[in-house]
C-alpha cells in the first residue's frame, strides 16, 4: 500500500513539474522546438508509400471541403 501511495504521489509530483516547465518555457518560445507549419491545405513532405485507400480518403475529404 506503500509502495502504491508513493508512486502516485511521485508521478503528480513529475507532472506538476512538467506543466511549471512548460508554463515558464513554452515550446513555441524555443527556436530548437518548433517546426514551422506549412499552413491550411498544404501537402506535407512525405518520401514514403501512401496506401491507395489513404490517397482516396484525402481526396473525398479534399472534395467534401470545396463550397
Amino acid at each position: 500500500m506503500v509502495d502504491l501511495a508513493l508512486e502516485a504521489l511521485i508521478e503528480r509530483i513529475e507532472s506538476e513539474q512538467e506543466v511549471d516547465a512548460l508554463a515558464r518555457l513554452p515550446y513555441d518560445d524555443d527556436p530548437e522546438l518548433v517546426l514551422p507549419s506549412p499552413g491550411p491545405g498544404a501537402d506535407l513532405p512525405y518520401d514514403g508509400h501512401v496506401p491507395k485507400e489513404i490517397m482516396e480518403l484525402a481526396h473525398r475529404r479534399r472534395a467534401a471541403r470545396r463550397p
